[in-house]
């Protein structure tokens, strides 16, 4: 639901969302008032001592007390799953009931004090061994802990759901009621200040160990603004958005299902989320040269593999990985005298122990790839600098630029800064716009290649062998993707012949003549439902209108608990539990509806921008789910011809980032000739 008003504030949670909380603490509160009444009345203590009677008295307190935490409890479970997401009426009185739930643990934390008051008064003169070693010693003790550690978590709590603004919107939504015009545009315009700052805030801490620089903080600006635009009257709360992934996955299959189901209909099936008609074309694997060129695909991947470096390396072979890193790698500071590296190799800010450049050498290696030579490694990560390393491939003839994908905070920043931006390309004076946080990370590539004169280096490596007349290619994956298909178009001039390889690049990276001018030099590649390629040809934020317009759509039709739709989302749970397209009914206007926002507010237009290349889409069937007790069939994997414009709608599924991490993607094009 929208968040929760207490003390006249807005709050980052709804009054849906303490089913759990209060379930879990009416659990414990009941497990103590059973063991407290078993030690009081079950029994017997020396009547003449004073600290036993005390300790009785203080235990039936502490009874009252844990009743009345129980019956609070009961409140909220009740309250909290009556209505639908947005049909609020049921739960209005959540808020006093919290008011007497909070003045309960007031008297929870007073008598939390006086516990250990007690404790260290009584302990050490009570005589009475039955108070002292069961009661004092254990119930009690243990008791007053577990109540510090739930005090602690509850004002843990308080802090992350905690909203700057949250006063703020309150006021504007009670302005817009009273139709105050001049006082709702004050409002408005405080509250979108405040909620830029407080996403700054978040960027800031979300980035606390990194040295803050121009270009950052342009970013935190850019993509604080992005949030707050996006967010702007939204009145919803994280777990909304999760209840209104799964309605949106339930709607989405319910959709394909009706289409299959049609009687005069030209799809035959859907793979991965795609429909396959009997115009899709299969890349036709049994030709020598289609199969030649497939090979090559899956042959680059390795390359844009290598880029992550160490962590990728560890996360693919967690355990002989380690070995091999551990036996190559040396720190400078304990084996200062031991090379690490082959001669004629630049390294660029690595680690203390070289564990990038390790990694990435030892990749090619377990892929017995000995003719591949490193020439240049740049392990430099900031916000529109990428790390990236380049190659020298002997057995295929060619110069290899593999940049990184995200993999830090600061890849993310470069991600998020998504404006048009202008391809600075040498003698074009069109239109191509580029995604502007890869569009500068490409530029910041190139510099560099020609400042340390690296291509010239990698091209004279082995003049004997014909360096000088190898290839160029270019590969990365996300993000990496993304900027090698811009630093391809900044290169062709000096190199026609360049190819460029991108795996899974972000949806919103050319403009529409630069994506067709790309077709000649790029082969992208997209897995299943990956997230990435499909957001969602307008980057900025009406690329989220659309997203946002059918979240907020299916919140409004439901009419089921939220706790229901999430639960129901789980595997074993039977597909009867999941709202049903039929249930989905707008309810009748006689019912008090919160509505977050206006769904015909648009958000500032921006230039659609399209996904880069010839797209071979690696796709999937589907076989019937089975129970989480039972073994799931392996799917058949197609390569498929893509349409770069035909990725516009994000596909819900669990698949979606899964499908997107680099060794998935080299496992999926694998599959297709197995």
């Amino acid at each position: 639901m929208p968040g929760i008003v207490v003390f006249r504030r807005r709050w980052s949670v709804g009054s849906d969302d303490l089913v759990l909380p209060a379930v879990f603490l009416f659990l414990l509160h009941t497990t103590w008032f059973v063991i407290l009444s078993v030690v009081l009345f079950g029994l017997v203590y020396n009547p003449n001592e004073t600290c036993s009677l005390n300790l009785v008295d203080h235990g039936r307190g502490y009874l009252g007390i844990l009743l009345s935490c129980m019956i609070a409890e009961v409140a909220i479970i009740w309250l909290s799953m009556r209505g639908s997401i947005l049909y609020t009426e049921p739960r209005d009185s959540m808020q006093y009931v919290l008011y007497v739930r909070l003045a309960i643990l007031v008297i929870e934390f007073v008598y939390a004090i006086v516990g250990i008051v007690w404790l260290t008064q009584y302990y050490a003169s009570c005589n009475d061994i039955m108070a002292k070693s069961v009661t004092l010693g254990t119930c009690l003790e243990r008791m007053v802990v577990c109540n510090w550690v739930v005090i602690l978590s509850v004002c843990i709590t308080v802090l992350c759901v905690f909203d700057p603004t949250g006063r703020t919107f309150v006021k504007l939504r009670a302005t817009k009621r009273r139709q105050r015009n001049l006082r709702t545009y004050n409002l408005r315009h405080r509250l979108e200040e405040g909620q830029a700052s407080s996403w700054t805030r978040r960027l800031k801490v979300f980035l606390c160990c990194t040295r803050t620089k121009d270009s950052q903080s342009d970013a935190y600006s850019e993509i604080a603004y992005l949030f707050a635009e996006f967010f702007r009257d939204l009145d919803i709360v994280p777990s909304d958005i999760i209840a209104g992934l799964v309605l949106l996955r339930q709607r989405q299959r319910a959709k394909r299902n009706a289409v299959l189901d049609e009687a005069n209909n030209d799809i035959l099936a859907f793979l991965s989320g795609m429909p396959v008609t009997r115009n899709t074309k299969y890349l036709d694997l049994k030709n020598a040269q289609e199969m030649q060129r497939y090979k090559e695909v899956c042959y680059y991947m390795l390359f844009a593999l290598a880029a992550y470096g160490w962590p990728i390396y560890l996360m693919r072979k967690p355990t002989c990985g380690l070995c091999r890193l551990a036996r190559s790698c040396s720190c400078c500071c304990l084996c200062p005298s031991r090379p690490r590296y082959a001669p004629g190799v630049t390294i660029e800010e690595d680690n203390c122990c070289g564990c990038n450049a390790i990694a990435i050498r030892r990749h090619f290696l377990d892929e017995n790839m000995t003719s591949v030579d490193i020439v240049y490694t740049s392990c430099h990560d900031a916000v529109y600098e990428t790390p990236f390393y380049v190659a020298v491939d002997h057995d295929k003839k060619k110069v290899v630029i593999s940049i990184r994908g995200t993999l830090s905070p600061k890849d993310a920043l470069t991600d998020l800064t998504g404006d048009a931006e202008r391809l600075p390309v040498e003698g074009h004076h069109g239109t191509w716009l580029g995604h502007k946080g890869m569009v500068l990370s490409a530029e910041y590539i190139k510099k560099k290649l020609e400042q340390e004169m690296v291509l010239s280096q990698a091209f004279g490596r082995d003049l004997g062998r014909g360096t000088k007349h190898y290839g160029l290619i270019v590969v990365g994956h996300s993000l990496g993707a993304g900027t090698a298909a811009i630093l391809s178009f900044l290169l062709r001039p000096q190199y026609p012949s360049l190819k460029c390889f991108a795996y899974s690049p972000p949806g919103g990276l050319l403009s529409e003549d630069a994506m067709e001018y790309s077709k000649e030099f790029v082969t992208a590649v997209v897995l299943g439902k990956d997230l990435v390629p499909r957001q969602v040809q307008k980057i900025g934020l009406s690329q989220l209108e659309g997203f946002r317009r059918q979240l907020l759509d299916v919140l409004q039709r439901s009419n089921k608990p939220k706790w229901r739709i999430i639960v129901g989302a789980t595997k074993c749970i039977p597909k009867s539990e999941l709202p049903e397209e039929s249930e989905e009914n707008s309810v009748t206007s006689n019912r008090l509806w919160t509505h977050p926002s206006d769904l015909t507010i648009a958000l500032s237009a921006s230039t659609p921008l399209y996904p880069p290349g010839r797209i071979i889409h690696v796709v999937h069937n589907h076989p019937a789910e089975q129970c989480c007790c039972c073994e799931q069939e392996d799917p058949t994997y197609f390569a498929i011809w893509g349409d770069n414009k035909a990725f516009n709608e994000v596909i819900i599924s669990p698949a979606m980032l899964h499908e997107h991490l680099p060794y998935v993607v080299m496992e999926g094009l694998n599959k297709v000739t197995q």
